[in-house]
């Protein structure tokens, strides 16, 4: 019976992928302490926007601490004094720190408190890679370390890749847990719903886009490759739906295409909160990541919806969509191999069905909720002395 401290880098309820990973490390925690919730504890940076919705109600296990090392000085020392007293008063054996370097003054005080297991939990890339000489010199700094973790978790071979090859970390400290979708709320179901909220007209096969607006998501490429498609190629029978825009950031974007009169065929629809309801009713999702992208949740809602996915072939992208088998790779950036993709599977809606379908089987089979859990506490077990 394991007492367990999650500390998670941000606010509470930031939403986007964070809030499942929480729900997921409560879980965790709870399974370590073999059902006692209240040996499971968590810490954000502050509690502005409230108590985390993503956990339990009645939990109150809760504490602000900020272990950025970007903080001033006196700002972390104050950090580590609270965390240790922390960890001593609950008796707290377990730590996991998310997103966090694998050398860090914090975690020896933390040992010397209680903590007998720290391991990191890494959503990011955690480096770029590195020249060898240079590598030689990470691999030395976290050998000779005497304040590291027991491990690091990454969601994707990639981006572990960048902790062995950039960051110097030996592999048999690495443990990879893919991410896992609820497949009973993410699901196929015939339904006009994207066509009666977003009023796209029905002869029109829909594309859909969810996530962040920022520039290495490749929203740029996308709406390029909808004019290419929209105005070169004269498709009639397409239009996209972009979602999770907030507070104007769709204006960049929807200047690239502003007076060309294809305004009702590209839409943007906001932060929402039933895209399980829209997913099905498209007919391809799209993530067209320019930048890096680790396993985005995206690429499992839109599969487990019975969607093809196209995506760049970029970062841990590979690893979640399987080329020629649930949908589509692109070359990052390229615009044209984009809509050269979309054009196929509109010109073989077999072939999309197809893809949708083992999308959809890899999600129930494999990338599950409760898949994504056993495998996360294989690799928690795996460190805990």
């Amino acid at each position: 019976m394991i007492s367990s401290l999650f500390l998670i880098p941000f606010g509470t309820n930031v939403g986007y992928a964070i809030a499942p990973l929480e729900t997921l490390f409560y879980r965790a925690g709870v399974e370590l302490a073999q059902g006692d919730e209240s040996r499971v504890h968590f810490s954000y940076t502050g509690f502005q926007k409230g108590p985390p919705q993503s956990l339990p109600r009645s939990f109150s296990n809760l504490v602000g601490l900020d272990y950025s090392m970007g903080q001033p000085r006196k700002g972390l020392q104050e950090t580590i004094r609270r965390a240790t007293e922390y960890v001593e008063k609950h008796d707290i054996r377990f730590v996991m720190f998310f997103d966090i370097e694998p050398v860090h003054p914090i975690f020896r005080p933390l040992r010397h408190a209680g903590a007998t297991t720290i391991v990191a939990y890494w959503g990011a890339p955690i480096s770029s890679l590195f020249p060898l000489w240079k590598l030689a010199l990470k691999r030395m700094e976290v050998a000779l370390a005497t304040s590291k973790l027991d491990g690091l978790i990454f969601e994707s071979r990639a981006m572990a890749k960048l902790a062995t090859h950039g960051r110097g970390v030996p592999q048999e400290m690495i443990d990879i847990v893919p991410l896992g979708i609820d497949v009973n709320l993410f699901s196929p179901q015939q339904s006009d719903y994207v066509y009666d909220v977003m009023s796209f007209p029905q002869d029109r096969r829909v594309i859909v886009y969810s996530g962040h607006m920022e520039r290495r998501k490749g929203v740029h490429v996308l709406i390029e490759a909808a004019k290419d498609l929209l105005l070169r190629r004269k498709r009639e029978d397409v239009c996209f739906l972009l979602c999770g825009n907030t507070d104007g950031q769709s204006l960049e974007y929807e200047q690239m295409y502003e007076g060309l009169g294809i305004d009702g065929f590209i839409k943007f629809g906001g932060y929402r909160s039933d895209m399980a309801r829209i997913y099905p009713s498209c007919f391809c999702g799209v993530i067209p990541s320019s930048g890096w992208d680790s396993f985005p949740r995206t690429s499992l809602e839109l599969a487990a919806s019975g969607l093809p996915v196209i995506a760049s072939r970029l970062g841990g992208l590979p690893e979640a969509i399987v080329d020629g088998k649930t949908g589509l790779l692109f070359d990052p950036g390229n615009a044209k191999q984009f809509a050269d993709r979309i054009e196929t599977l509109l010109d073989n809606p077999k072939l999309a069905k197809e893809y949708g379908e083992n999308g959809r089987k890899r999600c129930v089979t494999d990338l599950n909720l409760a898949n994504q859990l056993d495998r996360l506490m294989i690799a928690f077990r795996r460190h805990i002395h």
